[in-house]
């Protein structure tokens, strides 16, 4: 019988880690960042958050950055100056 509560106790503390770390956000923090205040993507144009889903957030240069998708994040990382500089328009 405590070999089953041992055993029991050992699953909930899994179950518990498991949790806590699920719950742990795992994009990058954009805390101090300078906000990226568009609605739209910098490299397509289209709407941020429309049929392709959540954002892909993160920060360049202490900028934080959404972009539509995970391909536009590729292009972004090819010339990162060029998407930088419409943000200064």
């Amino acid at each position: 019988m405590n070999r089953i509560k041992s055993q029991l106790a050992v699953v909930a503390a899994l179950a518990a880690l498991a949790f806590i770390v699920g719950c742990q956000s795992t994009s990058p923090s954009t805390a101090g960042a300078k906000p990226y205040t568009s609605d739209k993507c910098i490299v397509s144009g289209d709407k941020l958050g429309g049929h392709m889903g959540d954002p892909v957030v993160f920060v360049h240069d202490g900028q934080e950055i959404k972009l539509c998708c995970k391909d536009c994040r590729k292009d972004f990382d090819k010339d990162p100056a060029k998407y930088m500089a419409k943000l200064a328009k």
